[in-house]
């Protein structure tokens, strides 16, 4: 046993040395900018460009006949150049989009390439041919290194096949490259985390974990240590400010958080699709598919992970980002129903005028306690749509919904549109935030934080707007449009509005009387169409009638932004993708509702 406790001890020691590193590397990593770890300081991203006709009427797809198994074929400009890839079950081959022979970069045109990607001020210094590099780990073949002349040493590396520019490394690049070596025990720099070095780590620290619950249970048995057992905690940083507290087993970060009153951006109720209440926990938690399905590599690699998918028990210690979110009061002026299954809310706020961008949204606090689920006011009109909908009264426990405001900022209330979710298949209750907001009567009070969401527009005075939306997505459209419209010289305006019938369309006369006046392109789209609508001159799925406009028209030109029921959403984007518009000019705003 003596020498048990010999080899724990100098194990141990061993395993503190590498701890101290780790804490080293770590501290790197939390004191210095993760863009700068990339060396991409002066690297200024170029986007390709397309052909012009010419060039195009030049392409001959007999250039790509001798290859076999073509899966797609792209075509470019590089420097002006006309550049074709082709990529086939071989791999990828560049051909010259002048003549169709193979794609050569020399000496000179590296150097074009270089240091069109360098935003830099320093000047070439030097171009060196490289068959590999050590700063390139995945990277063989030929190519150029270009060296530039600046404080940070910069280093852009030109593949000569693809006339590419393959990455930019720097001085500040290789000291994170060291410290990702120290991090990860990978010496070689070969990112390989299953290096002999990482292998007798793991083996030392796994004899380390036996020895000392051996020796935990010797000491168990000897009477020298009491346990002591306690409730699962969470400590949450928010700014400077820290908060420790304790809660039932079983509750979720987001909800113990909003439960302390500390506001974490929430979208889709803690359903895991929004990915809006990410925060930062330690690298090593446990990542779900939710994480993985909102959050970029880089962020999950920093440890942010989504609060609603992670328990107290998983989490004992997250960082929340700062917002300027806060809870105000807010009494209920006005309800109508102004469709079948949407309601409109007028709130007037009694602690101070709320400042907000359009398009951002409230988490309204909805009281544990009784709601009614079919509201006493229904039209006579509207009747036949709630035929199957039985009033009851049912039990919920407090829960949190989020809507968008519905128009821009500057007046003294705040407007909704909630859509009255009807009691599903199965299930105990209709919708719960719904039905409370829908039965509230007028001069009635609630609890409102906010607001939130990035879902805003984008800068740009010579981008043209397109919006396409459905259903109870029209409020934050309809709150974006408002607010170009304020807007010294409101720039030009495409909307796409689908409901199932003319009676479905929300505030068409607002949009009819806009679209008159020359200030905005409105094209409601029916699909269920009941009678005639003049305005409603589109049938079909809106996406569908979008893509036909935007077939005819220059995409790269517009801003889209794209709100409203699930499946038209993700109809949308994938038909936005199949377009192949910039991600970085789409907005979208997801409830996961």
């Amino acid at each position: 046993m003596k020498f048990l406790q010999w080899l724990h001890r100098w194990t141990g020691l061993i395993l503190l040395i590498q701890l101290m590193l780790w804490t080293i590397s770590g501290l790197y990593f939390a004191l210095v900018d993760h863009h700068g770890m990339k060396g991409h300081q002066y690297f200024s991203m170029q986007q390709p460009e397309a052909l012009n006709r010419a060039q195009l009427a030049n392409l001959s797809p007999a250039w790509w006949d001798e290859f076999n198994g073509v899966t797609k074929v792209h075509s470019y400009t590089n420097q002006g150049l006309p550049r074709v890839e082709v990529h086939h079950q071989d791999g990828i081959t560049y051909l010259d989009g002048r003549d169709g022979s193979l794609w050569q970069t020399d000496q000179n045109f590296a150097q074009q390439i270089a240091q069109a990607s360098y935003s830099g001020p320093g000047s070439l210094a030097r171009v060196t041919p490289i068959e590999r590099t050590r700063e390139l780990h995945d990277w063989r073949g030929q190519g150029y290194r270009i060296d530039f002349d600046d404080d940070l040493n910069t280093r852009v590396y030109v593949d000569r096949a693809s006339g590419t520019v393959i990455d930019h490394r720097n001085t500040p690049w290789v000291v994170a490259d060291w410290m990702f070596r120290l991090h990860f025990i990978d010496y070689t720099g070969g990112r390989n985390f299953n290096n002999m070095v990482a292998i007798a780590a793991a083996v030392m620290t796994l004899w380390f974990a036996l020895s000392g619950f051996i020796l935990l249970i010797k000491l168990l048995n000897s009477g020298e240590m009491r346990f002591t057992l306690r409730k699962a905690s969470l400590t949450a940083d928010v700014g400077e400010r820290q908060f420790k507290f304790s809660d039932k087993a079983h509750k979720t970060v987001l909800q113990v958080l909003q439960h302390n009153d500390i506001a974490v951006e929430s979208g889709c109720g803690g359903g895991g699709t929004c990915g809006f209440c990410a925060v930062k926990a330690a690298p090593d938690t446990p990542v779900t598919v939710s994480d993985r399905a909102q959050l970029s590599a880089t962020q999950l690699e920093q440890g942010y992970r989504l609060a609603c998918q992670h328990s107290i028990e998983m989490l004992h210690k997250v960082e929340v980002p700062e917002t300027d979110a806060r809870k105000y009061s807010l009494q209920l002026k006005e309800s109508s129903f102004i469709t079948p299954m949407l309601r409109e809310l007028r709130f007037e706020v009694s602690d101070g005028p709320v400042e907000y961008a359009a398009g951002q949204y409230m988490q309204f606090l909805i009281p544990e306690g009784a709601g009614q689920s079919r509201p006493a006011d229904i039209p006579e009109d509207y009747e036949n749509e709630w035929h199957a909908i039985e009033a009851c009264d049912f039990k919920h426990d407090a829960v949190r919904r989020s809507y968008s405001m519905a128009t821009a900022a500057g007046g003294t209330e705040l407007v909704f549109t909630v859509r009255y979710q009807p009691q599903a298949p199965g299930a105990l209750a209709p919708g719960v935030g719904s039905s409370y907001l829908c039965n509230l009567e007028p001069g009635a009070t609630i609890i409102a934080e906010g607001p939130f969401g990035d879902f805003q527009r984008l800068a740009g005075a010579d981008r043209k707007l397109c919006f396409i939306g459905g259903g109870a997505g029209m409020a934050p459209l309809r709150a974006l449009i408002q607010e170009e419209l304020t807007s010294h010289q409101p720039r030009p305006m495409q909307f796409f509005y689908g409901a199932r019938n003319r009676g479905e369309v929300l505030y068409i006369d607002e949009f009819v009387e806009l679209d008159n006046a020359g200030k905005l392109r409105f094209i409601p789209v029916l699909s269920e169409p009941r009678e005639t609508c003049q305005w409603c001159d589109a049938e079909g799925f809106v996406h569908e009638t979008a893509k036909t406009w935007l077939l005819q028209q220059d995409i790269s030109e517009y801003d889209f932004y794209i709100c409203g029921p699930p499946r038209m959403l993700s109809a949308t984007l994938a038909m936005l993708k199949e377009l192949k518009v910039d991600p970085s000019r789409v907005r979208y705003d997801d409830f996961g509702n």
